[in-house]
């Protein structure tokens, strides 16, 4: 089987590209880049700089983007330097689970750090990769942080679907990837225009429970939690504005 080395010296590169590829679950062996190259390699990544040295066919010199240069690496290991249809398949919550497939393979599987984030992992996507169209496919639960998803893509020209996800969720470590993974093989309805988003009572009594949980103390008031549950405050802002609400009123009744 072919595999990718990682030749450098360089230690603080070292440590980066191991911690990307092993965050992906991918095979590599180290090499310096004067170590004699092993048969089975097949595509080697090392920095610009050392790059210039290494004699043989396909070396990914990588610069400030790391990801994007394992994704290069990557794509070459698998023989496929681009790619007819890229699908993007999004398990919608607070931390979106996204699952990425390239003409039918699974090419990577991540988390976004919210709804809004997502758009930041699809750019990358879109950097990182050579494809002639992208669709988006995203869940229908959770219904307001779909809507919020949909909504941050704005902008991009890629068609966004979304599909009936029922019977996506499976007992697994991870399973908002292994939903992400169903859903980007499921056709779904297309997606178009703004989304409303309106926070549900049950989703602010559990971010009004969460504040009380990060805070060791505070409950966030209701309006608060709305803007939280609708991504127009961050929880620690939350957390803070009730903070300094409480605290103006007990000086003033001391007074």
């Amino acid at each position: 089987m072919k595999i990718l080395a990682i030749a450098t010296d360089n230690f603080e590169f070292y440590y980066e590209v191991v911690r990307e590829l092993k965050q992906r679950d991918i095979p590599f062996v180290s090499l310096s880049p004067s170590d004699p190259i092993p048969p089975n390699v097949d595509v080697i990544l090392t920095t610009e700089r050392e790059a210039e040295a290494i004699d043989f066919q396909n070396v990914v010199p990588v610069d400030d983007d790391l990801r994007k240069g394992v994704r290069k690496a990557l794509s070459m290991i698998k023989g496929k330097s681009s790619y007819q249809s890229m699908i993007v398949g999004i398990d919608p919550g607070t931390r979106p689970g996204i699952a990425l497939v390239g003409d039918g393979k699974i090419l990577e599987t991540l988390h976004a750090g919210s709804p809004e984030k997502v758009k930041e992992k699809v750019e990358e996507f879109i950097e990182g990769y050579d494809f002639q169209r992208m669709t988006i496919r995203i869940g229908h639960g959770d219904k307001t942080n779909r809507n919020r998803t949909i909504n941050s893509l704005e902008g991009l020209a890629v068609r966004i679907e979304i599909v009936n996800e029922e019977g996506t969720t499976k007992l697994t470590e991870l399973p908002d990837i292994e939903a992400a993974k169903k859903i980007a093989f499921s056709e779904g309805k297309l997606a178009y225009g703004e989304y409303e988003v309106d926070a549900t009572e049950g989703e602010m009594r559990e971010m009004q429970r969460r504040s009380r949980i990060k805070s060791g103390e505070i409950t966030i008031s209701k309006d608060l939690a709305k803007k939280v549950v609708e991504g127009d405050l961050k929880m620690k802002e939350a957390i803070d504005e009730q903070k300094e609400k409480e605290e103006g009123e007990s000086f003033n009744r001391e007074e």
